[in-house]
């Protein structure tokens, strides 16, 4: 599964033009092919998803099997972020990764500390020149 999202994402962001490859419109990139991606495999994508008995964040997407079964959850970010791990700690999904996109693969690696046992991570290469 990893493999296959993170080709589907670096397709879809290489014809992001350079110019308008901001992170912002990385992140939402990822966001719209994740939410194909869910849909095409029969499952519910829903945006913006938080569990509403902690005070965490919203993950980015989940994939829904039911209304009561959480299959998959996604967040993403240039590096991982301590509050999207949080976050991916409290959703009680089957399937939880982290999508990056940093062109900073040494910030990046760094992060990884963030990450716990059961949330999985995907680096996408960025349509962004390094700095």
């Amino acid at each position: 599964m990893k493999e296959e999202i993170r080709k589907l994402v670096e397709e879809a962001l290489g014809r992001v033009p350079a110019g308008h490859a901001s992170d912002l419109v990385i992140k939402e990139t990822i966001r719209c092919v994740l939410y194909g991606f869910l849909k095409d495999r029969g499952l519910l994508p829903i945006p913006a998803f938080r569990n509403p008995r902690y005070p965490e964040g919203p993950v980015d997407l989940i994939g829904m099997k039911d209304a009561h079964t959480l299959e998959v959850a996604f967040c993403s970010n240039p590096t991982i972020e301590l509050e999207d791990v949080k976050s991916l700690d409290r959703v009680p999904s089957e399937k939880k990764f982290v999508v990056t996109f940093s062109p900073n693969k040494k910030k990046v690696e760094m992060s990884t500390f963030f990450l716990k046992p059961g949330i999985e991570h995907i680096h996408v290469k960025s349509p962004i020149a390094p700095r």
